[in-house]
């Protein structure tokens, strides 16, 4: 087992990750660009760090080249075919990661979270458990490779469940929550998986085909 911590640079609520992170171990941080500069409030020990710096406060990257030897760092041009937090998300992979935690890649910049939620599938494709985390949202994929998928009530992220077709359509099995799915057809584009809660004490999500966004959240 290897969990991975990846900060990039969208919004973080300082208060709220400190929290999350003392409540996770991980066997190592990843800070993409200015991500950097919330792994510096949170306090947390970065061991590598990537991207093209364009964001980041220079007086807080110095401090990691000149006293913070122990931190690999990775530069990349500004213009380049991957965003900072796929590239995050590739290194991960590549360090042998089995578990993915990112903070930082929801916020204002809507372009920004649909294209960090789209790239949880390099994760997924690989056979890594990937998850994007905010203070109202777990964002991650589950298809046909995931199998069944149990959510117990006493722990889960937040008070709904909704699932999003990434792929055209997905079939889909929803079982211990208030609205039941046997085999259901859904098509991409239509809303029939929003806001499902969970009224046993356990859920099971099955995607038999295709592949879905899964969104815990809460108000």
């Amino acid at each position: 087992m290897k969990k991975i911590l990846i900060i990039t640079g969208g919004s973080v609520d300082i208060s709220w990750a400190s929290q999350y992170i003392e409540n996770n171990k991980y066997d190592f941080c990843i800070a993409a660009d200015s991500g950097l500069v919330h792994a510096a409030k949170l306090g947390v020990k970065v061991d590598y760090i990537l991207g093209d710096y364009d964001s980041v406060d220079k007086n807080v990257l110095e401090e990691y080249r000149e006293y913070r030897k122990e931190t690999e760092i990775e530069t990349f041009p500004r213009e380049k075919d991957y965003t900072d937090t796929h590239l995050a998300i590739m290194t991960a992979i590549n360090n042998k990661a089995t578990d993915i935690d990112i903070l930082g890649a929801t916020g204002t910049r809507m372009d920004h979270t649909f294209t960090n939620v789209g790239n949880l599938k390099a994760a997924y494709d690989a056979g890594i458990n990937c998850q994007i985390v905010d203070n109202h949202n777990k964002i991650y994929m589950l298809g046909e490779k995931t199998g069944s998928y149990k959510i117990r009530k006493d722990r889960q992220f937040g008070h709904f469940i909704s699932l999003v077709p990434l792929t055209s359509s997905i079939n889909v099995t929803l079982e211990g929550t208030k609205y039941l799915l046997h085999n259901k057809e859904v098509v991409q584009g239509v809303s029939l998986c929003q806001s499902n809660e969970i009224k046993e004490e356990e859920a099971v999500i099955t995607v038999n085909s295709g592949i879905a966004i899964v969104f815990e959240t809460k108000d």
